[in-house]
């Protein structure tokens, strides 16, 4: 029982139903007055509450026709007849203005009136009537449709008054005979445009021109048609099909049909005709080369060529598919369908048996359907390549089993196809082990990134035709593939818009046997297990992706073949030709599928489990062979690697146990470090020159230092540009040779292997008779060693040339009343710094650069404030290192502070560090070198600035004055920084100690400013070590004034001598500050006098 609120909704529904359905109230007035007035209105029943008629819900009724259509609140639709004869229909639908469609069926009308007041929007308009009036259509119509019960009057109509319509039909009722439709057509089109309606179908009683149409045309000629007008059928060369009906007994036009030439037709059909012997072939071998399809049905027996086929059908290559039905062939000749894909001869009185069907004559051919002949004898294996359909013949004998292996499936019911015979074998199907399938990708359609078709080719043997399931390739997920089938039994297209899986099946039927896996890729055999019988040459294999055709299947164990007696996807057996020595284990043995090839071994006797060594079964990359039991590949003498997809190569002589061998190129990688080697097998050592130990001025005897290695080819040595030879000796690590007498600094070449390596202004001749600086001032100063060039200073006198006065750091009674110095190491950044009191000296190292033989920088490293302090001992040695050359290469930096007097001696050199000195060592290891022909150059910067302070003590005020001196081989061996007359002394020695040996080193001046100097120690190619020595002292000036005032004295900064070792391996920085004190009378008075001078200006 509703509730009222279900009540409420109900009506309240029907409510909104009819009102989407009520007409507006003019067109229910005009639409209640067509009906009145054709008298059909009787047909509909008046709402009883509203006394109103619901138009847009009336039933459809015939006789006479009503029908009407609505949509929303206006008609649509009107079918309409006629009770009241007497009423003329005519503009009576203009007030329907959205109406679409019009059918009126034997109604009175005036058409010149209704043709021209047809809605705009209407485009469908149906006829059912007698005698007709043809009129143009409006424009707006598409679809015209006519139906004539009778044409009793002459009527010619122009194909011009419907030629904007796209469908046309005008056909009749029935037809009755001569006289009922004196219907006629004539083409008035001028060639303007292309009528390009999809389909027009006409009756009439003649054959019209179909030029510029292009259209399906469907043409029924009535009885009494004027058979004079074939001629018209030759213009035809525009339409794409051609369909004639013909209800009358003619003689065919041969001579007519033969001059059709019709580059765009595609087909012509001939049915319901009763057609006579024509009177000589249809010839339409050259009726264009689009046609595809002739189609002759229910011809009549009397049409025929003398028993024989009446065409000479087209030649042209798109031709696949010809059809005669119910005319008479007495024999089937195949020589005359050599270019016909599907034949049709149903029903022709065929008789005798059917030749041997042969591809090469029937290239084309896929499909034969004969039956309802008198066919008999049998049917041979060759038409297992086509579609045949043979019923209701007199064959007899056996069915081919490539048609019996599918019989009794009823969802293929391909019996039906021989029913009508005497077969012995209808009723017997055959087993779907004959079945052969094979499926492999033949195409990727690319058609946008979002579709893509995928087509495989379906192949083998009896794999079925058009009877199989036109959806019987699936993937596990149920996707369907499109077939199509190419040939028969042999080749079927399937395609699919998903990429499928690697398996697909075929399924003919949901009986096991009928279900058939197939690889969609190339996939080699996975083998899983090989089951060798006990006591036999049996062998199982089981695993997938097999095959089921049997003839692209070979397996050979060791020596042997074993013969394939049966296989499937998932497993195969055979047997071996030979008996095989059970003794035996890894059997190299291999199985092929279609070109597909997988290596495993075996055991025999047992079960061998497979254990595949690589994920695409890909045989070790043939490079090799997989031992199946382990699954680790066992690779050839040429190659390496888990799968051997690396090659292995051998190195020359194997890099003589000196480089490191790359054995997939078979190319040594020859060491750079500590000592190069080069060639193909690292055999010739690239030479280095480290240090030199030279003969004097006369010649003599000299050492060459460095790494030569142990081949020797050739050895010259050259200093300057003269021969020192004879060599006495040579070895890996020196050559000793006779120098030729010389002066001066000299570069020194080696060349041996071919290979030439110079160092540059390393060899420094010596001489007995070396004159010191300034002579060492003079007796009383200092001595001067004449084997060295340097001063030994006498008592408190110090610097190159004894002409300043030692003093201890810090001053006081030791002192001789000069001012002491402070000296600070900065443990975090490296800096040395002494300071007395307003004054301030620094000694940075600044940077290593690599220098080629050119001179020209390769590399840069800057060093400052990137030292890391390791050790530190009672606050008077501090060890500082650091790393380049991503961690190769080590600089050491120790700074000494000197406390008391001593003697030391360094590269063969022996000098004395007073007390108040600062002694550096500065240590460069393991540097990789770009070049054997490199070397490299240690900067160092001196500077001094002021410390302001408020203290009056500028007596010794004065500018700063930095001077460097050359000695006789160009060498920068002395610096003096001077401020305030306190000096900063440097002294270079030119030794260094070079892989552990004193060389020379030459020192050069980079830069200088006006309170800064930078120098450049060169040294040499040390591959191990560079070792340099430098040391500092404090030294005083002679124009150092001890007061300036009464009992004020100045503490003043100490110069710094700095002795550096010229030429890279060991550098020796000597900063001597010595405070000289000296005493002037007239000091105090000159202090006035400026003072007085200062306040005058």
């Amino acid at each position: 029982m509703f509730s009222l609120n279900s009540l409420l909704l109900f009506f309240f529904l029907i409510i909104c139903v009819n009102s989407q359905q009520q007409l507006s109230q003019k067109e229910y007035d005009c639409i209640k007055t067509l009906l009145t007035n054709l008298g059909t209105i009787s047909k509909l029943t008046p709402n009883v509450t509203t006394s109103k008629y619901d138009f847009c819900k009336a039933d459809f009724f015939f006789q006479p026709m009503l029908y009407i259509g609505c949509d929303k609140n206006y008609i649509s639709t009107l079918n309409l007849g006629q009770s009241n004869m007497s009423y003329v229909l005519g503009d009576d639908f203009l007030c329907y203005e959205n109406m679409t469609s019009l059918s009126l069926s034997t109604v009175v009308l005036d058409s010149d009136i209704l043709y021209s007041s047809l809605p705009q929007k209407t485009t469908r308009f149906d006829l059912i009537q007698e005698n007709i009036q043809f009129l143009p259509l409006p424009p707006t119509v598409l679809y015209f449709s006519v139906t004539m019960k009778t044409q009793t009057f002459p009527t010619q109509i122009k194909f011009s008054i419907f030629s904007k319509a796209d469908q046309v039909s005008i056909q009749t009722s029935s037809i009755i005979g001569i006289g009922s439709h004196l219907i006629y057509f004539e083409n008035d089109l001028d060639g303007t445009f292309i009528w390009n309606p999809s389909y027009i179908k006409v009756v009439s009683l003649n054959v019209p021109s179909f030029k510029y149409i292009n259209a399906y045309f469907q043409l029924v000629l009535l009885p009494g048609f004027d058979q004079s007008s074939w001629i018209n059928i030759t213009q035809c060369e525009s339409l794409n099909t051609l369909s004639i009906q013909v209800y009358d007994e003619i003689n065919f036009p041969s001579i007519e049909f033969s001059q059709i030439r019709a580059e765009n037709l595609t087909r012509i059909e001939f049915e319901r005709t009763l057609l006579l012997s024509p009177p000589s072939l249809i010839d339409l071998s050259l009726v264009g080369k689009s046609m595809k399809e002739l189609i002759f049905k229910d011809t009549g027996r009397g049409f025929t060529f003398g028993g024989s086929l009446p065409f000479i059908l087209p030649t042209n290559e798109k031709f696949e598919e010809f059809t005669l039905k119910n005319a008479y062939i007495e024999t089937f000749d195949f020589s005359l369908f050599t270019n016909v894909k599907k034949l049709n001869l149903v029903d022709n009185v065929m008789s005798g048996s059917l030749p041997i069907f042969n591809r090469t004559i029937n290239n084309k051919l896929t499909s034969i359907d004969i039956s309802f002949n008198q066919i008999t004898g049998t049917i041979d294996d060759s038409y297992c390549e086509l579609d045949l359909i043979v019923s209701n013949n007199s064959m007899t004998g056996l069915i081919p089993s490539c048609f019996t292996c599918f019989f009794g499936l009823v969802n293929i019911d391909l019996e039906s196809r021989f029913i009508g015979n005497s077969f012995s074998n209808l009723n017997q199907p055959s087993s779907p082990s004959i079945i052969i399938p094979n499926l492999r990708l033949v195409n990727i359609y690319n058609y946008s990134m979002y579709y893509v078709e995928y087509e495989y080719y379906i192949f083998g043997e009896n794999i079925g035709g058009s009877w199989v399931n036109s959806n019987f390739l699936v993937t596990e997920n149920g996707d369907r593939f499109d077939i199509k089938v190419i040939k028969p039994n042999k080749i079927i297209s399937a395609i699919t818009t998903i990429k499928p899986p690697p398996i697909v099946y075929l399924i003919y039927s949901n009986n096991p046997n009928y279900i058939f896996p197939l690889s969609t890729q190339d996939i080699p055999p996975r083998l899983e297990m090989v089951d060798w019988v006990l006591g036999s040459s049996s062998l199982i294999f089981d695993g997938s992706f097999f095959t089921f055709n049997q003839s692209i299947v070979n397996i050979t164990i060791g020596n042997y073949n074993c013969i394939v007696s049966s296989t499937s996807f998932y497993q195969i057996y055979c047997t071996i030709s030979s008996v095989v020595d059970p003794s035996l284990e890894d059997i190299l043995s291999y199985i092929t599928i279609g070109g597909l090839t997988t290596q495993f071994t075996l055991n025999p006797s047992g079960i061998n489990v497979i254990l595949n060594c690589s994920e695409n079964y890909n045989d070790c990359n043939g490079n090799g062979y997989c031992l199946s039991d382990i699954g680790q590949c066992k690779c050839d003498s040429n190659h390496q690697g888990d799968d051997c997809s690396i090659p292995f190569k051998q190195c020359l002589n194997n890099c003589n146990n000196i480089g490191q061998c790359n054995n997939q190129t078979g190319i040594c990688s020859c060491p750079i470090t500590p000592y190069e080697w080069i060639g193909i097998d690292c055999s010739i050592p690239l030479h280095t020159i480290s240090a030199v130990s030279p003969s004097d001025t006369n010649g003599g005897s000299a050492s060459i230092y460095g790494w030569f290695g142990n081949n020797h080819t050739d050895p010259q040595v050259f200093i300057g540009n003269k021969q020192c030879i004879p060599i006495y000796n040579i070895s890996e690590s020196e050559i000793i040779c006779k120098a030729p007498p010389g002066t001066g600094l000299k570069s020194v070449s080696v060349i041996q292997n071919s290979i030439n390596v110079t160092s540059k202004d390393i060899y420094q001749y010596y001489s007995n008779d070396k004159q010191c600086p300034n002579h060492c001032t003079s007796t009383s100063n200092g001595i001067c060693n004449t084997t060295t060039g340097y001063c030994n200073c006498i008592g408190r006198w110090s610097g190159y040339d004894c002409s300043l006065y030692s003093n201890p750091s810090g001053g006081g009674d030791n002192s001789g009343g000069l001012p002491g110095s402070n000296t600070t190491i900065d443990g975090n950044t490296g800096n040395t710094n002494i300071t007395n009191q307003q004054t301030n000296y620094q000694i940075l190292i600044t940077k290593l650069i690599e220098i080629d033989f050119n001179g020209n920088q390769i590399n840069e490293y800057l060093l400052l404030n990137k030292w890391s302090i390791i050790s530190n001992i009672s606050k008077t040695v501090y060890t500082f290192i650091q790393s380049i050359q991503n961690d190769k290469c080590n600089i050491t930096y120790t700074i000494e502070e000197i406390n008391k007097d001593r003697d030391v001696s360094f590269a063969g050199i022996n000098f004395k560090l007073t007390s108040g000195s600062v002694k550096m060592t500065v240590s460069i290891e393991n540097y990789q070198y770009s070049s054997n022909l490199n070397t490299l150059q240690l900067q160092m910067k001196s500077s001094v600035n002021e410390i302001q302070t408020n203290n009056e003590n500028d007596c010794n005020d004065d500018q700063i004055e930095i001077n460097s001196t050359p000695n006789q081989d160009n060498s920068l061996n002395y610096i003096a920084i001077k401020k305030d007359a306190k000096v900063l002394n440097g002294r270079f020695i030119d030794r260094i100690e070079s892989d552990g040996i004193s060389t020379f080193m030459q020192t050069v001046l980079v830069s200088k400013s006006n309170d800064s100097i930078t120098v450049g120690m060169n040294l040499p190619h040390c591959t191990k070590k560079c070792l340099l020595d430098p040391d500092f002292s404090v030294l005083i000036s002679p124009e150092f004034i001890d007061e300036c005032d009464d009992n004020n004295r100045e503490s003043w900064f100490l110069p710094v001598v700095i002795a550096v070792p010229v030429g890279g391996l060991a550098a020796i920085i000597a900063i001597v500050f010595i405070i000289y004190k000296k005493r002037f009378v007239e000091a105090p008075l000159k202090r006035k006098l400026q003072r007085f001078s200062s306040s005058a200006n």
